[in-house]
């Protein structure tokens, strides 16, 4: 049997613009690397307080929606949006608990997974999982790999 391939997650700050805008030529990326039968699944980091009558949440519902809407009308789909704990008090074991259970769901192993981010905190959670990190610009984490863009990184993916 063919080995089930995991989820690439991108960080989905790397989608957005400087104005925290989705950025159509990465969507664009997105959107090329997903069609070569690539899972995707964008990463962020969860809301400091995630309350439903929160400005800063319903924000990133609308991105999410927005996201997820214009990779479809791009003919794509976006497996999902995962939110991982990043804040001063989240305890590390608990986003590689999450990276575990993100494996699970997909019946691959952490140590499959591949992040493609910015942010040092995710970099270093999928290196302590085993999995694979490409840090856009300089690499903040040992074990991870640095690349000038998300094209680059994608393209390292084929």
């Amino acid at each position: 049997m063919a080995r089930k391939r995991a989820p690439i997650l991108i960080q989905r700050e790397l989608l957005l613009d400087s104005r925290r805008e989705p950025d159509p030529e990465r969507i664009g990326q997105l959107v090329d690397f997903q069609r070569r039968r690539h899972r995707v699944l964008i990463v962020a980091e969860q809301p400091s307080r995630w309350q439903p009558t929160r400005r800063s949440v319903d924000h990133d519902l609308a991105l999410q929606q927005q996201l997820h809407q214009l990779v479809r009308r791009a003919g794509a789909v976006v497996d999902g949006v995962i939110y991982l704990p990043t804040g001063l008090f989240s305890r590390k074991s608990a986003r590689l608990e999450e990276l575990d259970q993100l494996a699970a769901r997909y019946d691959v192993t952490a140590a499959d997974l591949v992040v493609i981010a910015r942010e040092g905190i995710l970099l270093e959670a999928v290196v302590h999982s085993g999995g694979r990190a490409l840090a856009i610009g300089k690499p903040p984490v040992a074990g991870a790999t640095g690349h000038k863009s998300l094209k680059s990184a994608l393209q390292t993916l084929e």
